[in-house]
């Protein structure tokens, strides 16, 4: 039997919570002020309550909606030169039976040129692209259990970089190229684990009993954001690139998940509650973007 998508189930499930503010833009968001004018492209279900790709300014002006479809769409991933994101969605149906399943498509920024990368008749789900933006590694069940893969920009070229009967699942590229992270539970629970981007040389970098997921690099690559329930409930931690320093950032008491860096490193962006948030690497000045009642706001990453 294959194995769903268990930790993107659980993430999905824990980002939506209710806002508490009456939603006002085509995603969901009012208008307001944020610590810079950059852009994030993230998920809202403001569409039917559906998930769609949006994007939104930090500081929470121009709302756009890029996708459309009527499957769910989720976990974008920027192209690294900012003009094209990788996301997945459940608008394909299997052949057997009429079920949702994942596959990967990319867009354009502009909402054109939307294309689909997989065709496969499993699951194919959380797509990371190479610095380089030549390769986009993701996930798959179609060995049975969920496994990391990589592939060329344009689909082509399919790999296998992991080989464990636990789930491996949410790559992350380093910045310089070397490394993916990762989160398996192969040691009995979630943890983040790094390895060469050639899938060689897997390392535990959490070691830690708690669910320590959603991996996210600094820009120097010397870095490691991520969200873990070690201190009860979902907060943010970030950690050296070999695992060692692991320092709290939020303090837990709503649920902060799926942080993300700005490209010169001086901001995180996470979701909380259904909603945006940034805040600074050493948990300082933390600042919400999105302000919505009913409507969720979460997963979002920022453009380069």
């Amino acid at each position: 039997m294959r194995r769903p998508l268990a930790v993107l189930a659980a993430l999905l499930g824990a980002a939506c919570g209710l806002g508490i503010h009456e939603p006002t833009g085509p995603c969901g968001e009012d208008a307001h002020v944020g610590p810079t004018p950059q852009q994030l492209a993230f998920v809202s279900d403001a569409r039917f309550g559906q998930f769609d790709i949006c994007l939104i300014n930090v500081d929470g002006t121009a709302v756009a909606q890029l996708t459309t479809s009527l499957g769910n769409d989720s976990w974008p991933a920027w192209k690294p030169d900012g003009t094209r994101l990788a996301f997945q969605s459940y608008r394909t149906l299997t052949p057997v039976g009429g079920k949702p399943q994942a596959d990967i498509f990319v867009i354009n920024v502009d909402g054109t040129g939307e294309t689909q990368l997989t065709t496969d008749t499993t699951n194919e789900a959380q797509p990371a692209w190479s610095p380089d933006g030549t390769k986009i590694a993701f996930v798959t069940d179609r060995d049975g259990n969920n496994e990391i893969y990589v592939m060329n920009a344009d689909g082509t070229n399919v790999r296998r970089l992991t080989n464990n009967a636990a789930a491996d699942e949410q790559p992350a590229w380093s910045p310089d190229g070397g490394k993916i992270a990762f989160v398996s539970d192969r040691t009995g629970d979630p943890d983040i684990f790094v390895m060469d981007s050639t899938g060689a040389n897997p390392v535990d970098l959490t070691n830690h009993p708690g669910v320590d997921v959603g991996p996210a690099w600094s820009p120097d690559s010397l870095k490691i954001a991520f969200h873990s329930d070690r201190a009860g409930n979902f907060a943010l931690f970030v950690m050296n690139a070999d695992g060692t320093n692991a320092t709290q950032l939020t303090d837990a008491s709503v649920g902060d998940e799926l942080p993300a860096w700005s490209p010169d490193g001086t901001h995180l962006v996470y979701d909380t509650d259904g909603e945006l948030w940034v805040i600074r690497p050493d948990g300082s000045e933390p600042r919400q973007v999105t302000h919505s009642r009913y409507v969720q706001s979460f997963m979002a990453r920022w453009r380069p």
